[in-house]
């Protein structure tokens, strides 16, 4: 997806003020279906979730395609936060919203009978609708949503930090290599074509714990248009005080890889190139490689060339070893 930015959009890029939960919904739904190596760190997490579903999830995951475009009104910009007020807007959806949103979803007779009428934009199927994503999200999300959230504000700190510090460029730059920048133009590796313009509605950068590639969901009404991206993963921070604490799993396991190969890993976690991991780490490209190529010899993480970059995952030993 290439979106191009207005001057004045520039001047509206911002970051999500929390982990939204609707949009950690339908971008879990695209990882539910995807079976690519960059979904290794979900593996356990997705067994779970498919042993558990209904009917009604059929509906959620025609709706949530991988490699497709989000129906926008499925994260609607609220001024409440929460799930029940982004639900409650769910269910407002005109029917010129809901029909224009899914245009361009496939046909599928298997659908509910209650589902059946939403391409057309028929309404009378969003109560149903809403309740099948409030059961998908008691099923899949809830149990983690505590963990999800702090990555999220983890990363939000991060990518604070680096607009502060350097600007809108600087923030943008860091989202390589899933997100390519050259000013005023934003390319995302998603796997959808086509391209939008911003228009002046800005950007909203949504760190999301629940991704493995970037996910757009288009500009609704004059809100702005919303870049999903993959959390950076962050280590917990130890607990427990005294001497008779328990050490923490990301202490134990700088003791087993040593502290900057266990950074390493909790980076890769998301994957990224050598270049972006070296400037995580605060280490040179060459260390950074020296680094990696310990830890894919450990059968921990692969490594693939994507065009000009080498792009490094965990492998689902290195994500049970992150315990993750």
């Amino acid at each position: 997806m290439r979106i191009e930015l207005t001057l004045q959009d520039l001047t509206r890029v911002r970051l999500a003020p929390e982990a939204d939960p609707l949009a950690e919904l339908v971008s879990s739904l695209q990882v539910l279906q995807r079976h690519d190596a960059g979904t290794a760190l979900f593996t356990r997490w997705r067994h779970r979730v498919r042993l558990g579903l209904v009917e009604s999830a059929s509906v959620l995951l025609w709706l949530c395609r991988p490699y497709a475009a989000i129906p926008a009104f499925l994260v609607p910009a609220t001024e409440e936060r929460g799930l029940e007020a982004g639900l409650a807007e769910v269910a407002r959806t005109d029917p010129v919203c809901l029909k224009t949103a899914l245009r361009d979803a496939p046909v599928d007779h298997d659908l509910p009978a209650w589902a059946a009428g939403l391409p057309a934009g028929d309404t009378a199927g969003l109560p149903k609708l809403v309740q099948a994503m409030r059961d998908y999200f008691e099923l899949s999300l809830a149990p983690v949503w505590e963990p999800a959230r702090d990555q999220v504000d983890a990363d939000r700190a991060l990518r604070a930090r680096l607009l502060l510090n350097d600007g809108v460029d600087g923030v943008m730059a860091s989202l390589r290599p899933l997100v390519r920048w050259a000013s005023p133009v934003l390319e995302t590796d998603d796997g959808v074509p086509g391209s939008w313009g911003a228009d002046g509605t800005g950007l909203m950068l949504s760190p999301t714990y629940f991704a493995v590639c970037p996910v757009v969901v288009p500009a609704e009404g004059e809100g702005p248009i919303r870049l999903l991206y993959p959390a950076v993963r962050q280590a917990p921070p130890s607990i427990g005080h005294g001497r008779d604490a328990r050490r923490s799993p990301d202490a134990a396991l700088a003791d087993l890889l040593g502290p900057t190969r266990a950074a390493t890993l909790a980076v890769l976690a998301v994957g990224c190139s050598t270049s972006e991991l070296a400037a995580r780490l605060g280490v040179t490209p060459s260390a950074a490689s020296k680094h990696t190529t310990v830890l894919r010899r450990a059968g921990l993480i692969t490594t693939e060339r994507d065009r000009n970059a080498v792009l490094h995952s965990l492998t689902p030993l290195g994500s049970a070893l992150l315990g993750t």
